[in-house]
């Protein structure tokens, strides 16, 4: 393997880069020194940890520094001339004093400076403001979950399926604008388990917001070709001891919980945060599959699924603050995720309406994925300018047992076939990242970020009818490094970004086994991914934007694997090692209204991919089953638009509400894998949220959505419904809220139907539903924590 070489490289990567604009930032530039000593007005003690900044006549920072515990600061290497000293620190007033620098006084000795008490130095503070539910920016839409009061005691899928231009399907899978080609992040970094499973284990009090982004900038990923969601978990970052915790448990042994801790003490801060959940659900599946040859009996299977799920992680760190400029963090997570699946089967083969045969089969899959996580951050604040470098690492090792069984009658059960799968694997990234401003209106970011995955799994599949076992060995390897660039420009009331990333990839994979001939392949690409974004402000209340990106979908690890695996005897899922990454060019036309009580967001959007991967399914006429598996089809062009919007009615009384609306045109040689022509090309959902606040501490919420029917390839979904009620009460001093949920109140269920080559197969999945929940959350200790106290202030305390 190649781990301990790349390692010894990045860390030297970093410390070149560090020393080089630790060397930079060095550099005398003046010859003034500014000090002086901040106290207390009330009780004459220093105070410690405030913001000193020197302002020019343009109110430009020239340099600044943080107060010392005895309250002393220092400013060195200050430009001569006349500036606006500022002080400023959370619980005082503002202090301003204009000073001047001369040849003859160059260095100033401002004595003590006395701080006032401002009107908010209250032991507690009760704070109405909220947040908005959706913040807008130039390059992406954050979503902030604090705010969804349907959020507490669900999972993370559950919100991101109460999101506009997001929808989450009954296995879990997430798409963006109608594709599931995206891209989802867990704090920044990709998972190296199935993000979905992940997701739908996840509480969802353990997340702060979600950044939905569909034509990202430069320093993105270009990976995922309808864009990037990045789920960001909360972090503790107030001064002093804090915390907040939350307990939820639901119908039929749903249960988790949140802890987060947060400790401020001079130039540490200390955090920690662990979440669990443990989910039990009882749901059905009908599977109907019928043959275009008549002499073929069809298959009528009804599947009960008993899924057992639990995650759980710990994660402990610490931020170091050198000084006003420097900060540097470490954090350290360990993570488990456990899934246990039992299926019982009844098989029925007909021929007409009569039964011909039937049996019983059992299937089992069991997944056990557990690692530890380091991350290493460093940020370095310049005059005009940020360095940041941050080194990640996932070290985990996970086994994946799927197996069958069957009985004929009441005859004994017979194993049928089991994979018994281990896999291990070393993943780090890199980044690095500058941005300056150049002047008031323009400003520029450069960066790299080299990513690489060094895996192994292994393989051994037994097939007990025919006496046979076959051990394989996969070793993988991934590694891309992009260097990027992007630049920004105010004109009047016009904002521009414009940026170019440059990226090398290279993967590569291997079978091996005894019985057969070894299966190598390799996927090497260079590319540019340019992209641009503009937006205007028509005035105080209305904007427009425009965008483009180049981006591309690069084959995972499972969906190259060649290997068959399958807890159901009736389906196997296999990779395809010859599968290729998909371009795409997306466009979008943004408008924005924000008006008081009224907001609207929408957006036009096109895109156009080549090669696009899409999961097909295809019949084996040998053993009788359907093998799911992956392919790179022609290309697709989609074009669609969203709305989205907020209305305040009342101020006890809100609406939120979106539309998604979509058209999807797959163009590919072999019409074996392509959309059947009877079906209709027009996609659309809709999301409808009402929040009414009868009393300032009482809230009910009702959300449903509904999704008409929709095709992607082979496959055409059925409409869906869906409904959720939720009622909030505030108890304990505004400072703990206590929640009833009901999920599913009104629930249509999924169905699907895929057209293969000789064969129609329909399956309707069922989720156990309704599922009432209960949660309790509580939050402690806050900003103001008395006179000492408060002056231990945080910069952050996250990953």
């Amino acid at each position: 393997m190649k781990t301990s070489t790349l390692v010894c490289a990045y860390i030297t990567f970093i410390c070149l880069i560090f020393t080089s604009f630790t060397t930079l930032a060095n550099e005398p530039l003046a010859k003034g020194i500014v000090k002086g000593r901040l106290i207390d007005q009330d009780n004459n003690q220093p105070v410690g940890y405030a913001s000193i900044a020197l302002l020019d006549a343009s109110k430009k920072s020239i340099t600044g520094a943080m107060s010392d515990d005895n309250g002393e600061f220092s400013l060195t290497k200050v430009p001569l001339g006349k500036y606006n000293l500022v002080v400023q620190f959370i619980g005082y007033e503002k202090y301003i004093e204009e000073i001047e620098l001369t040849a003859k006084k160059s260095k100033l000795d401002l004595g003590e400076i006395v701080l006032v008490s401002s009107v908010e130095q209250l032991e507690e503070v009760e704070i109405t403001g909220e947040k908005s539910f959706i913040e807008n920016r130039i390059d992406k839409k954050v979503i902030n979950v604090s705010e969804a009061m349907i959020a507490d005691g669900n999972s993370t899928s559950e919100i991101l399926n109460t999101l506009p231009e997001v929808n989450v399907g009954a296995d879990g899978t997430i798409s963006l604008r109608g594709d599931n080609n995206v891209r989802v992040l867990l704090d920044g970094k990709p998972s190296q388990m199935d993000i979905n499973q992940i997701l739908q284990s996840l509480p969802a009090d353990a997340v702060d917001k979600i950044e939905v982004i569909t034509n990202p900038s430069s320093k993105y990923d270009p990976d995922g070709l309808s864009g990037i969601i990045n789920v960001i978990t909360k972090k503790d970052a107030l001064k002093g001891f804090n915390g907040n915790f939350s307990l939820n448990a639901g119908s039929n042994n749903k249960y988790s919980g949140f802890l987060g801790l947060n400790y401020r003490v001079k130039k540490l801060n200390f955090f920690g945060q662990t979440y669990m959940s443990s989910n039990q659900w009882d749901n059905t599946r009908t599977l109907n599959r019928d043959y275009t040859d008549t002499t073929i009996n069809s298959l009528r299977q009804n599947e009960k699924i008993n899924d057992d799920n639990r995650f759980g992680n710990v994660r402990l760190g610490m931020d170091y603050f050198w000084d006003s400029t420097n900060t540097s963090t470490f954090a350290f997570e360990r993570w488990r995720w456990e899934s246990d699946v039992l299926s019982e089967f009844t098989n029925e083969y007909v021929n007409g309406d009569q039964v011909e045969d039937s049996n019983f089969q059992l299937g089992k899959n069991y997944n056990l994925a557990q690692g530890n996580n380091f991350n290493l951050n460093h940020r370095k604040e310049f005059e005009k300018g940020n360095l940041e470098i941050d080194l990640f690492a996932n070290i985990g090792e996970a086994d994946i047992v799927p197996q069958n069984a069957q009985k004929i009658g009441n005859g004994e059960w017979q194993q049928i076939n089991r994979n018994n799968n281990s896999a291990n694997w070393f993943y780090s990234q890199l980044g690095v990242d500058y941005d300056q401003q150049i002047n008031d209106k323009s400003s520029f970011e450069v960066g790299y970020k080299g990513q690489m995955t060094d895996a192994e799994m292994r393989v051994q599949s037994i097939n007990f009818i025919d006496d046979d076992t076959l051990s394989y060995t996969y070793p993988y390897l991934e590694q891309v490094h992009a260097a990027y660039g992007s630049y920004s420009l105010q004109l009047g009331k016009t904002r521009i970004k414009a940026g170019l990333r440059a990226e090398s990839a290279l993967m590569e994979g291997k079978i091996t086994n005894s019985s057969i001939a070894d299966t190598t392949y390799t996927i090497d690409y260079q590319s540019l991914f340019p992209s641009l974004h503009v937006q205007h402000k028509l005035d105080d209340k209305n904007t427009v934007g425009i965008s483009y990106s180049r981006r591309i979908k690069r084959p995972n690890v499972m969906q190259l694997l060649p290997i068959e695996m399958s807890s159901n005897p009736q389906s196997v899922m296999r990779g395809n090692p010859g599968l290729q990454p998909s371009y795409t060019n997306s466009m979008e036309l943004s408008y924005g209204f924000m008006g008081g009580a009224f907001s609207v967001n929408t957006a036009v959007y096109m895109r156009h991919s080549t090669d696009i991967i899409r999961e097909i399914v295809e019949y084996d006429n040998d053993r009788d089953l359907t093998v799911i598996t992956y392919r790179n089809l022609g290309e697709s062009m989609t074009g669609g638009m969203s709305v989205s919007s907020n209305y305040n009615m009342t101020k006890w009384w809100e609406w939120n509400g979106s539309v998604d609306l979509y058209y999807l045109d797959i163009q590919d040689d072999n019409e074996e894998f392509t959309i059947p022509t009877d079906s209709n090309p027009i996609n659309w959902s809709a999301k409808l949220s009402a929040k009414v606040t009868p009393i300032k501490t009482l809230t009910v919420q009702l959300m449903g959505r509904y999704t008409a029917q929709n095709y992607d390839a082979q496959r055409i979904t059925d409409p869906q419904y869906s409904m959720d009620l939720a009622i909030k009460k505030s108890i304990l001093n505004h400072k703990g809220n206590l929640s009833f949920k009901i999920n599913n109140l009104l629930y249509s269920g999924e169905q699907r139907t895929a057209y293969g080559d000789g064969f129609v197969e329909m399956t309707d999945f069922q989720q156990e539903s309704p599922v009432y929940r209960l949660s309790f959350s509580y939050a402690f200790g806050g900003q103001f924590q008395g006179r000492q106290k408060r002056k231990l202030q945080s910069s952050g305390g996250g990953l």
